[in-house]
């Protein structure tokens, strides 16, 4: 997740961490917490057992013992109550060793990304579960390895961390570990003195008051393609903030993209610009270059993420 690598807290104590069982039974111990198996009349032999820690952006780590008599063990993204769309990240389901799921309410239980056979999993060893989650992008690391990435078709809503669980045996898990990091604004504009200085003054600061953290292409480090980089900023990002003043087409590109995810997108531009006829029919925050502009613009920007930030 590149560009908010800086930006880590520190994990929340498992100490900290209370568990609640949702769905099947379970044992929860001081040290490790067991899905027993289905209660007695469930029609699906599922399991759920949330947190009391809710996570945006960030981390999950849990190790893993279970799984190789089809059963799963996952990790639990964006719960909210059983009949509201969640993710699943981990071991099992669908037949598959590795499954990022989700729950489509009124539909059911969906593999978004799978690899590898359910087989294969070895029901005695204990495997390190990671996930990652940043704006619409989710990830699986199995005994640090990456096996699984995603973006998602929509935003992940913010919820509590869980267990899943899914099966007739028991799914053991122990040592669950959770990270949140500040949720990010990828800024796309044409980078010159005056552009820097309506990043820097306007946008960065107004960000950092909704605990987000604005970022553009340029402070990205490291090998690799630029533009894998700004694709996946963009994925990750929760808001998108474009200038688009003068006619730039890497700010268009990157701004289409932003569209075609279904980004929130603030779209800002100069006073008197002459828009696109493509961008004439959305809301755009026109600014002028002094003082008193750039003020104006800021509280501006500010309503908008407020109204994004607190939908």
């Amino acid at each position: 997740m590149h560009g908010i690598e800086s930006a880590k807290v520190k994990p929340t104590p498992e100490t900290a961490i209370s568990f609640v069982p949702i769905a099947g039974r379970w044992s929860v111990q001081p040290d490790h917490v067991t899905y027993v198996g289905p209660q007695e009349g469930d029609g699906v032999p599922v399991g759920i057992c949330v947190t009391s820690v809710g996570l945006a952006d960030g981390t999950v780590t849990v190790r893993v013992q279970g799984g190789g008599g089809g059963e799963s063990g996952r990790i639990l993204l964006g719960y909210r109550s059983q009949g509201e769309r969640y993710v699943m990240i981990g071991l099992g389901g669908h037949g598959f060793a590795y499954t990022i799921a989700e729950l489509r309410p009124g539909i059911g239980w969906q593999a978004l990304a799978y690899a590898g056979s359910g087989q294969s999993l070895m029901p005695d060893h204990w495997y390190g579960v990671r996930a990652e989650t940043a704006g619409l992008g989710v990830r699986l690391f199995v005994d640090n390895v990456r096996v699984l990435e995603h973006v998602l078709k929509e935003q992940l809503v913010p919820g509590q961390v869980g267990l899943f669980a899914w099966g007739e045996a028991s799914v053991r898990f122990a040592g669950l570990g959770i990270t949140a990091r500040p949720q990010t604004v990828f800024v796309v504009m044409q980078f010159s003195d005056q552009y820097s200085r309506v990043f820097g003054e306007i946008i960065r600061p107004v960000a950092a008051a909704f605990g987000l953290r604005a970022y553009h292409a340029g402070e990205i480090f490291g090998p690799g393609m630029i533009l894998k980089d700004i694709v996946q900023g963009i994925a990750d990002a929760r808001v998108v903030v474009a200038d688009i003043t003068p006619a730039n087409q890497n700010v268009f590109y990157e701004l289409g993209y932003a569209h075609a995810l279904g980004k929130p997108v603030i779209l800002l531009a100069e006073l008197g610009k002459d828009l696109p006829f493509d961008l004439r029919g959305y809301r755009v925050l026109f600014y002028e270059t002094g003082d008193a502009g750039l003020r104006a613009l800021e509280d501006g920007l500010r309503r908008h993420f407020e109204a994004i930030v607190h939908e």
